[in-house]
């Protein structure tokens, strides 16, 4: 039986998600204002580099994403501010020369002028331009990995007002994608998981012309869980923003894991004022001033608020982002105990720590099984066998391992046994 446990947080209202949406608005404002002309460079560390492309790009995206909820009092009229600020980046000559000269990225560079056009910013001209593109040869000279074949075939249905010409294609790319089949949630990389969230945005639109699926919403969500769990024990708070999205764009109810896990988004952006990328170093921040200190800032935390953006608006726009309230799983009294034990034997901090001092011991129970899955991983990575096999029987014991993380830890279990003998010869 599941009840109801509440917390220090115990609904999220929609004024506060406006907020967060028009803060994202806002600092896609000064992206335009700042970085939209020649993009950033970064002589320190080439990595944060940004070509302009992307930022236009990006910026018409979240756009069209917060368009969903553009009804609400004020968002519209900051959608409009922010298009009008776009439209002369995003139907430059540098995205026109981008188009003639590399007919296989067109789409790409066509990206913001096919949002904006969607918003009600029509430019046939441009139109014209893409078109020709389009028909060209070499239109389809780049090879693209599945999800990016889904954003391609995205681009083309918004241009055409809902519509597709890529038929089988789509079909093919949906079906090859990681959303269509088991994610690698023990060994799988970062590129994984962003593949993942990406198919899941261009096959839903957002809710706005969703297509069906390629699997069950059930087993996409869990597998959603446990890349969540990944991501707030990395502090990738860019990556596991994008990973809320699941439950707002599969239209899922909210369980506990993912309700701590915007807990924790939610309070790292208000205690710093931002919601920190990766890649954001605060020892340099702390070393900037004036405009170098801000277009650093922008360059490298953009994106993650973004991401905050879109959750935010998904949620609304669905009516399914989470309470904030944490529902307790009947996991047993004490279970997240054991496997505490095992994420405290490693001295780092992380900052899903504070949240998670922060609740009772209902709600602590209540995400065991995220708890759960951050553990498998650690110590997967740490090729410590045996007490994965130990935290495993644990999880069993406690009813927590009826998760697809907990199944891959048994059939990596399973696969070191075979190996043992021709492991221990080589020694």
């Amino acid at each position: 039986m599941r009840k109801t446990i509440r917390g220090s947080q115990a609904k999220w209202s929609t004024k506060d998600l406006l907020r967060r949406l028009s803060h994202a608005l806002h600092v896609a404002e000064r992206v335009v204002e700042r970085l939209a002309a020649n993009g950033y460079t970064d002589s320190r560390d080439p990595s944060n580099n940004i070509r302009p492309e992307k930022l236009i790009s990006e910026t018409a995206f979240l756009l069209v994403g917060a368009s969903t909820v553009g009804k609400q009092l004020g968002v519209a009229r900051h959608i409009h501010r922010v298009a009008e600020r776009l439209l002369p980046y995003a139907r430059s000559q540098r995205m026109l020369l981008g188009m003639c000269m590399e007919v296989s990225l067109a789409l790409d560079y066509a990206q913001a002028h096919i949002c904006l056009t969607r918003l009600g910013y029509p430019d046939p001209a441009f139109d014209a331009v893409l078109r020709k593109s389009l028909s060209s040869q070499a239109r389809d000279g780049r090879e693209r990995t599945p999800y990016r074949m889904l954003e391609q075939e995205w681009l083309i249905r918004t241009w055409n007002g809902g519509r597709s010409k890529y038929g089988r294609k789509h079909l093919w790319a949906e079906r090859e994608s990681v959303l269509a089949r088991p994610m690698d949630l023990l060994g799988g990389s970062r590129e994984d998981v962003y593949a993942f969230t990406h198919a899941l945005i261009y096959t839903t639109d957002f809710n706005l012309k969703p297509r069906r699926l390629p699997r069950p919403a059930s087993e996409i969500l869990a597998e959603a869980e446990a890349a969540l769990a990944r991501c707030l024990d990395e502090e990738d708070y860019d990556l596991g923003g994008e990973v809320l999205l699941t439950w707002p764009l599969t239209k899922g109810s909210w369980n506990a894991p993912a309700t701590f896990g915007f807990r924790v988004l939610a309070r790292v952006e208000d205690q710093a004022g931002f919601l920190p990328s990766p890649s954001t170093k605060l020892q340099r921040v702390n070393e900037m001033t004036g405009d170098e200190r801000t277009d650093y800032l922008l360059a490298t935390g953009y994106h993650t608020e973004y991401v905050m953006g879109l959750l935010c608006a998904a949620g609304l726009h669905s009516g399914t982002l989470s309470s904030g309230a944490i529902s307790d799983m009947s996991h047993g009294v004490g279970s997240h105990a054991l496997i505490l034990r095992v994420l405290d034997a490693d001295p780092r901090r992380r900052h899903w720590r504070d949240d998670f001092d922060r609740l009772a011991q209902p709600e602590r129970d209540a995400i065991a099984r995220l708890l759960f899955a951050m553990a498998l991983r650690r110590i997967a990575i740490q090729r410590n066998f045996a007490a994965l096999r130990e935290l495993l029987a644990t999880g069993y014991r406690l009813g927590l391992a009826n998760c697809p993380v907990a199944s891959q830890a048994a059939e990596l279990l399973d696969r070191v046994s075979a190996a043992a003998p021709t492991l221990l010869a080589s020694r």
